[in-house]
């Protein structure tokens, strides 16, 4: 049995009148049950990527596998295909479809064909696992748009996917917004399910992710667990996105410890570093 949940092998793909194909031999494995974050700069194919990944697109050529069974694009299969993948857009208002948020929670369960009794309890579970309860009437435009945010998530994840893919979650969220998805993520990895997440925020990327896949020009030019992967950037002169705020302050302190340890994921970590391994004299 396969390490991988996702696999892209040798994927090509160009939009119609491109001069160039978006994707030039895209190969990569996605680790089962891990949070993965995949970064790059605008263009390089990653929100093509996840339409290939969620069977929105047809890759000119190339094999994409989900637990070793190949992508075909007949309607049964490609049903079964996104009841296992689910597909988070950026703008939410791309996704949301109904007027109140139960609905819009309800219309991917009422498309599977379940009894109205089943759907009704996913619904009220769902509601309840995002905090959405008490806007479970409310018009969808009536809500913020972190509240959009949530219900999309929320809509798809009532189907109850092995994998979720979300383009730019954090995208014009605020700092409290962007925190409260953390939680929410959390859960949804605690329960089991791989999340695959592209966006260019850095800082939350070197927080939250286990995995990272870089992309650049349509190829895939790094991969693995976080640390690793960002001392692998910083020496990588293409690599324009920067880094992570924590990672630079840290590449900084870290010749004053007193000991070798590992390097700090949050705030948190740092402050506890600093009280216990960092010698006041270093600072005068």
């Amino acid at each position: 049995m396969s390490e991988y949940l996702l696999e892209f092998k040798d994927i090509y793909y160009s939009y119609p009148l491109a001069t160039a194909p978006t994707l030039q031999g895209l190969s990569f494995g996605l680790p089962k049950h891990k949070k993965t974050a995949l970064i790059g700069e605008n263009g390089c194919g990653k929100s093509t990527m996840f339409l290939i990944a969620d069977g929105l697109c047809k890759p000119d050529r190339g094999t994409v596998l989900l637990d070793n069974l190949p992508l075909t694009f007949d309607k049964a299969a490609l049903k079964r295909w996104r009841q296992r993948v689910g597909l988070v857009f950026q703008d939410p208002e791309q996704q949301l479809v109904a007027p109140t948020v139960a609905a819009d929670i309800s219309y991917g369960l009422c498309n599977q064909g379940l009894p109205e009794s089943e759907v009704a309890a996913k619904v009220m579970k769902t509601l309840a696992d995002f905090n959405l309860e008490t806007l479970a009437m409310s018009p969808l435009q009536h809500l913020s748009l972190g509240q959009k945010k949530r219900v999309s998530i929320a809509g798809v994840m009532a189907l109850q996917p092995e994998l979720l893919l979300l383009d730019e979650p954090t995208a014009y969220l605020d700092p409290v917004q962007t925190r409260n998805l953390l939680v929410e993520l959390e859960s949804i990895a605690q329960l089991g399910t791989t999340l695959l997440i592209a966006t260019h925020d850095l800082d939350f990327v070197y927080q939250w992710a286990d995995w990272i896949l870089v992309m650049e020009r349509g190829k895939l030019v790094a991969e693995g667990e976080t640390l690793e992967v960002f001392q692998q950037l910083q020496y990588l002169p293409k690599f324009e996105l920067g880094m992570p705020t924590l990672w630079q302050v840290w590449s900084r302190l870290a010749p004053l410890m007193s000991q070798e340890v590992p390097a700090p994921r949050t705030i948190a970590e740092l402050n506890i570093y600093l009280e216990k391994y960092v010698s006041k004299s270093n600072f005068i």
